[in-house]
């Protein structure tokens, strides 16, 4: 029996035809979907994170001319380090936990460089939640400029977030990661907010509009609860009181000042509006010239880039319940301190496991990058590797 007529052939071509344009126009969609949903897979992972401007719309940041240039001294690595009571060997610390780049500075020499995994000193590393840091830094300098009181709530400055859950939070509380706002981070569960987050990223929309619908669930700050979009909302603050995009501000105000050698990214949405809370991508060498500026208390070559009063405060622990103790880590404002932090030690730090690790009192910036899927495992990544950060400078 025929199941077809030559009465449906030309229907089934036209549906053929709308389903090829369908596809054509929305190839760069599918593509970016595609992306994040196979962005960790273990036999990609590491050219991913290494390559997520072909993934995700971004925006250009341009080397400068004059490249500030580091001295070497060449010191080994300690070959075990202490962790929990237990020797750990160095070499299957980094190679168990995916590192793809190490660098030490010490006394503003490299004494230690290397690259793994099949990447190389050029590639362009994807900072995740390291972004965060690079937002306070841009965000310091607009309160230095005058232009922003922490005190004030959000709605002072972004109007336009009246009836959402940032409405009448104070600034400071979003600085802190302890706005009272909704959300879960959950990279595990697919409708997590920042799985819907990536979405957004990935198919087309706005992170300022999702961020404008997200609602408190308990009162503002009393208690650190990590919300990404915090981050988010800072930036939009920067945004609005500077007139102008991240992108120009990280170009002008930190890019052009500290003589990156390489070009760099942010990845954005879709309306062209940084992803503040995890989208740059950097070289090894240029994260740990923005670690040197941390370490210099935001002194750049005799320049002051941002106040030292800011970096003092962005790496102190305001309320007791953001600091640090034998098991705990504390927060700043964007900015993390290790467990029973010393004086001027703290760090920036991303999924899968990249950091930047700064001791001002040792005069020592450690950059790690990595595609470490294990990250969330029961050893507790972030503390064992601050034990094998702080075993470094111990050695140098």
């Amino acid at each position: 029996m025929r199941l077809f007529s030559h009465k449906t052939k030309p229907y089934l071509l036209i549906t053929l035809i709308i389903f090829t344009v369908i596809i054509t126009l929305n190839v760069d969609k599918i593509t970016r979907l595609y992306s994040v949903i196979f962005l960790f897979d273990e036999a990609s992972i590491v050219n991913n994170f290494s390559n997520m401007d072909k993934a995700f719309f971004s925006k250009p940041l341009t080397k400068t001319k004059k490249t500030y240039s580091f001295d070497r001294l060449a010191k080994p690595l300690p070959s075990t380090f202490l962790y929990k009571g237990e020797s750990i060997a160095v070499n299957k610390f980094l190679s168990r936990r995916a590192t793809t780049a190490l660098l030490v500075l010490k006394d503003d020499k490299i004494t230690y460089e290397n690259y793994f995994l099949g990447t190389t000193e050029v590639d362009k590393r994807i900072s995740w939640s390291m972004a965060k840091s690079f937002v306070s830094i841009l965000f310091g300098m607009q309160v230095d400029a005058g232009k922003i009181d922490i005190e004030q709530p959000v709605s002072f400055y972004l109007p336009e977030m009246k009836g959402s859950g940032y409405a009448d939070v104070k600034i400071k509380h979003v600085l802190q990661m302890s706005s009272g706002v909704k959300w879960d981070e959950d990279y595990a569960d697919f409708n997590s907010d920042i799985n819907k987050m990536g979405r957004v990223l990935a198919i087309g929309g706005s992170l300022d509009e999702m961020a404008s619908e997200l609602q408190s669930e308990s009162t503002p700050g009393q208690k650190f609860h990590y919300v990404s979009m915090d981050t988010h909302v800072i930036g939009m603050i920067i945004r609005r009181v500077s007139g102008k995009s991240l992108v120009e501000l990280l170009q002008h105000e930190i890019w052009n000042k500290l003589g990156m050698e390489s070009n760099a990214n942010w990845i954005t949405d879709s309306h062209g509006v940084a992803f503040a809370l995890g989208g740059l991508n950097v070289t090894t060498r240029d994260y740990a010239r923005f670690g040197l500026l941390l370490l210099n208390k935001g002194n750049w070559q005799g320049q002051q880039l941002v106040s030292e009063q800011w970096i003092n405060a962005a790496t102190t622990p305001s309320a007791d319940y953001l600091h640090s103790g034998p098991e705990k880590l504390g927060y700043g404002y964007q900015i993390w301190l290790p467990p029973e932090a010393q004086q001027g030690e703290f760090f920036l730090v991303g999924v899968y496991g990249q950091y930047i690790y700064v001791n001002q009192a040792a005069n020592t910036v450690i950059v790690k990058n990595s595609a470490d899927k294990k990250f969330q495992d029961e050893r507790n990544s972030k503390q064992e590797t601050i034990a094998f950060f702080r075993s470094v400078v111990a050695s140098q």
